[in-house]
């Protein structure tokens, strides 16, 4: 009973001798907004836009190219077995090969593109926080239900990273 009783004072006399605890700061902000409206989103989903076309027009006119040359082929009536046969099935292997190509080189391409924005967002909302002295920045994209169920609209930075961005 004696041990409880020191351990109960012990207790006391060390949570009423510590400093009052400092205030938590805790933002917001929407990450996914971020980076979809950062300024070198913009232009870089541009870029991918361009390049998807080039590569969308490429495939269609090869695509009706081959189309073309199996009309030819079914029309004279070619043995599956002939020379011009074995050639168009050639074609055709190579045409969904340069399509999976291209659409794995448009893949790479978003992901980097992606990971270079994403880094530089959190980059400047890292910047921001230390700067602005918060403890804690939470994510609240509404994408990806994260672990903001509620937030007060004063706890969101959102708009100032956007502001840091441009």
């Amino acid at each position: 009973m004696r041990i409880v009783r020191f351990a109960a004072f012990f207790l006391a006399l060390c949570v009423g001798a510590t400093p009052a605890l400092s205030e938590v700061r805790i933002a917001t902000v929407d990450v996914g907004r971020i980076i979809n409206e950062a300024p070198d989103a913009q232009k870089r989903k541009k870029e991918l836009d361009a390049a998807s076309e080039e590569a969308k027009k490429k495939l269609e006119s090869k695509g009706k190219d081959l189309q073309a040359l199996k009309t030819k082929l079914e029309e004279q009536k070619v043995s599956a077995d002939s020379k011009e046969a074995e050639s168009f099935r050639n074609q055709a292997r190579d045409f969904e090969r340069l399509r999976s190509d291209m659409k794995a080189e448009l893949e790479k391409k978003y992901m980097k593109i992606n990971k270079e924005l994403t880094d530089k967002v959190m980059g400047q909302i890292e910047i921001y926080a230390k700067s602005n002295k918060f403890d804690l920045v939470i994510d609240k994209s509404e994408k990806y239900r994260g672990p903001v169920l509620f937030g007060s609209p004063s706890a969101d930075i959102t708009d100032e990273i956007l502001k840091g961005l441009k």
